[in-house]
């Protein structure tokens, strides 16, 4: 994989944009959502914005982990001794754990404190994976 990523001098760069649009769409869907379950708009029906923007939560998140392993494998070798990324990582699967937990327990129904709390934490550790993110380079 490493081969091919770094085959072409546009590859790596096309990647990177890829990687940044499915950020967009992942963080994006997620404040929509989550500003929402915060007391704002509260006009909007919150079941009906998670089924419009989870999905485009999660398919920026895959567009994520696909061009995320891509970029990885270029430069395996000097990525894994980044602090930086392992916290990333560490924090995308607590992210991901919040999020299981915030949809088995019904947040999106519930609406409690909980659920607030729930997505201010979710939030905070988006916020905190796009620093990580971009200390990788310089850290």
């Amino acid at each position: 994989m490493a081969a091919l990523v770094l085959s072409h001098p546009w590859i790596y760069p096309a990647l990177e944009t890829l990687h940044l649009m499915g950020l967009a769409a992942l963080f994006g869907g997620l404040l929509i959502f989550e500003l929402r379950m915060l007391g704002r708009a509260t006009a909007l029906d919150p079941s009906a914005l998670a089924r419009l923007s989870v999905p485009v939560a999660l398919a920026g998140f895959a567009l994520c982990a696909v061009t995320g392993v891509a970029l990885f494998s270029a430069h395996a070798d000097e990525l894994w001794v980044s602090n930086a990324l392992r916290l990333k990582m560490a924090l995308i699967l607590i992210a991901g754990a919040n999020a299981l937990w915030f949809h088995w327990r019904g947040g999106v129904r519930a609406q409690d404190r909980m659920a607030r709390w729930q997505c201010l934490l979710s939030l905070g550790l988006w916020v905190t994976v796009i620093v990580c993110g971009r200390w990788i380079a310089v850290v």
